[in-house]
């Protein structure tokens, strides 16, 4: 428990879920299917065959077991030092 007497959550990762080819057709489907294993979905890339949301980390696998996944991976930024800094 934090101070305010809660149970902290535990941490989450975003995650890039590809959909196999063959359930391109059934993203959707996929989609509710990683919902029911652990994934909270923030978007749905129909066009792409990706599916993505946040979960906890030690999740991953049973996520990479649904039917239709074809990998799992999680979310990598990147950003560049702002024009005025002196890392350039």
């Amino acid at each position: 428990m934090d101070d305010s007497g809660r149970t902290p959550l535990p941490p989450s990762t975003t995650f890039i879920v590809t959909v196999q080819d063959a359930y391109l057709e059934r993203v959707q489907e996929v989609a509710h299917d990683l919902e029911e294993a652990g994934l909270a979905i923030d978007r749905v890339l129909g066009s792409l065959g990706q599916v993505v949301g946040h979960a906890e980390d030690s999740g991953r696998a049973r996520l990479a077991g649904v039917r239709g996944v074809a990998s799992i991976e999680p979310e990598r930024r990147f950003g560049i030092a702002p024009p005025e800094s002196g890392l350039q």
